[in-house]
């Protein structure tokens, strides 16, 4: 879906991640998938080399942890991470973790309240599989180039 109609922008590896930077339909979305472990360590490194990339206000991302890495983030840590990206331009934030790990639900709803009580726009959820992430990204980047309510 996202792959066959984008183009590579760029693409590297930081502690714990892979990624790839892609346009498409005009904007950019981040492609990354977990290695290893992850926390606010490596993390922070991950959004420095995104946002290189990144063309604000928007930040697009399908996160892949399908192989079940340790996620280690706390509602501070997160906080930390919004800041990065608000910093950066950063006002709408739309990312899907595909991932099979029944406590994830968890960090997702942290991290959806941190971006409401901080008035960022957009959604955060968990998927089961690269389908489900695509079919929602895309979705809201079809509703961003119309200009509509995403």
């Amino acid at each position: 879906m996202i792959r066959l109609g984008a183009t590579l922008v760029s693409e590297g590896a930081v502690e714990g991640y892979e990624f790839s930077t892609l346009k498409y339909k005009g904007f950019r979305v981040h492609d990354i998938k977990v290695v290893g472990p992850i926390d606010l360590k490596t993390r922070i490194p991950l959004y420095h080399e995104t946002l290189r990339h990144s063309v604000p206000p928007y930040f697009f991302c399908i996160v892949d942890n399908a192989a079940g890495f340790d996620n280690d983030f706390t509602y501070d840590d997160i906080q930390v991470l919004d800041r990065i990206l608000t910093d950066h331009g950063i006002t709408r934030f739309y990312g899907a973790t595909i991932t099979m790990d029944d406590g994830y639900t968890k960090l997702v709803k942290l991290a959806q309240t941190n971006m409401d009580g901080i008035g960022m726009a957009g959604e955060v959820i968990e998927v089961m599989n690269r389908a489900s992430a695509e079919a929602f990204i895309s979705q809201k980047i079809d509703a961003a180039a119309r200009g509509g309510p995403l």
